[in-house]
Order: structure tokens, then sequence, then C-alpha cells
């Protein structure tokens, strides 16, 4: 393993555009950090797949991703963690950008995304994570030592977040702040 720190990324929002632009999968409430976690409602995989195939396909990447990622590849080993049930290996490769990042992990288990990512960053001993979700981002910062970074969307401003939450514009903003 490379001596390089962890950086761990979400995928939509932060790699993958949303549709249209709008980032309506950001949720403004934030979770109690001593609470235990709730399940999530899990469709079965034959479901899933045909699903996220019809919602994420035809998803362009964030403008100036490659860049960014190829950058911050230099300074940090990268790798995607998503609450997507399904792998996004295929969008990846074709728009390629799946040699930029060394794993993808999706979320298998029955946990809702947050604090799915909590899980796999503890297990993963990652040392920086950059989401667009606000409650992602502030269970994290509130019950983990990662460092957090949080992409700006109009969805996440204007909360009262822990003050370990670093805003960053998107990845290339990232990149140049890391000095990628």
């Amino acid at each position: 393993m490379s001596e390089l720190p962890l950086l761990t990324l979400d995928f939509d929002g932060v790699i993958c555009r949303p549709p249209f632009g709008v980032n309506l999968g950001i949720s403004r409430e934030f979770l109690d950090p001593t609470a235990a976690p709730s399940e999530a409602r899990v469709y079965p995989r034959w479901l899933n797949g045909p699903l996220d195939h019809l919602r994420f396909d035809l998803r362009a990447p964030m403008p100036g991703v490659r860049e960014a990622l190829e950058a911050l590849r230099a300074a940090r080993r990268l790798v995607v963690v998503t609450g997507r049930r399904t792998q996004p290996a295929a969008w990846l490769r074709w728009h390629r950008l799946d040699d930029l990042v060394e794993r993808v992990i999706v979320n298998e288990t029955v946990l809702k995304s947050a604090h799915f990512k909590l899980e796999t960053l503890r297990a993963l001993g990652a040392d920086e994570h950059v989401d667009d979700d606000p409650r992602t981002a502030q269970l994290l910062a509130q019950a983990s030592s990662t460092r957090v970074f949080l992409c700006d969307w109009p969805r996440n401003r204007d909360l009262g977040y822990d003050g370990r939450i670093e805003r960053v514009r998107d990845l290339v903003d990232l990149a140049r702040r890391l000095g990628a």
C-alpha cells in the first residue's frame, strides 16, 4: 500500500452530475451521532440494477472531474464510497474515470447511506472524505476523526455545520486546496 493519505469520495454530486444539475438527494436534516443507526429500505437486487441504469447511466461527470481526480491521485489514494446499492463501474468505464480510483465500495448493508459511509470510513481508516450531503458530512465530522470536505450545492448552504467541515466548491477546488 502507498504511504499517501486515503481520500474517500462520494459518487453522486461529487463525481457524477445530478440530472439537470439539480441535486435533490441532499438531506437538510442532521442525525444524532449518539443514536443507533436505522435500517434503510432495501429493494431486491433484480429491481435495483435496472432502476439504477435508468436513473444514472445518462448522467455526465461533474465539470473538471477528470483533471481534479488526476491531480488528487498524485497526492492521495482515492477510493469511491457510495450509498448506491449497485456498482457504478460501467459509468466510470464509460467516462474513462475508472483508472483514476483504487476501488469503488457500494452499500451492500442494511444501513442508510450516512451510517454506511461512517462505518466504511472507520474500517478503511480514511484520512479525508468529500461528500455533497450535509447529513453525511455532519455525522462524519461528529463521529469520526476523518477530515470532511463538503462540495457546495444550493441545498446544502446555510446550515449549522460542525466547525470541522470544510466547504469546497467542487473537486477542482479541493485539488487546489490540498496542493494536488
